[in-house]
């Protein structure tokens, strides 16, 4: 049973000032539609994956909670678990195996020179894929997403303001 459980991701600190815009240039980026605005939230859908508006959309929702005069705490609800599809992850994780055992076959086979290299090239990768399996997993396009947000409004806020002529 394969069912998608809704994914909430959370950002503190985020500089709310001028946040709406921030939130229709970003959305207009990933190639997602703006949805219902209310006060503090907004809904929005999102396409599965980045470049494929066919692939089907995820349903989001932003919305903020002032922690103080300029940061609030910033929330993005999706309707949907959005992270990487498990078989790409699986059939990696297949290679690297295949690519280890040749590594380990290979000085059993002298006669076959030919597979050195073959055998090298999975080494790396099964180093490579061991590597990517460290790492946790991310949240997909809707992190991506927040994690933007979430920068651009703290580069926003940090920057000095603009002086009109005067040096």
């Amino acid at each position: 049973m394969n069912e998608s459980k809704p994914v909430e991701l959370t950002e503190d600190r985020v500089p709310f000032e001028g946040i709406a815009e921030t939130v229709r240039e970003l959305v207009d980026m990933y190639g997602g539609t703006m949805g219902e605005t209310r006060e503090r939230a907004y809904d929005f859908t999102l396409p599965l994956r980045r470049g494929v508006p066919a692939g089907g959309a995820i349903e989001c929702t932003l919305s903020w909670a002032p922690d103080d005069e300029k940061n609030a705490a910033v929330t993005l609800s999706c309707n949907r678990n959005v992270d990487a599809p498990r078989s790409q992850r699986v059939l990696l994780l297949i290679v690297g195996v295949l690519g280890a055992v040749m590594f380990l076959l290979w000085p059993f086979y002298p006669g076959e020179k030919q597979f050195g290299a073959l055998a090298w090239i999975g080494g790396a990768v099964a180093i490579g894929v061991y590597l990517m399996t460290l790492r946790r997993t991310s949240g997909g396009i809707a992190y991506d997403f927040l994690q933007r947000l979430a920068g651009r409004q703290r580069e926003a806020a940090s920057e000095p303001p603009l002086r009109d002529g005067v040096d």
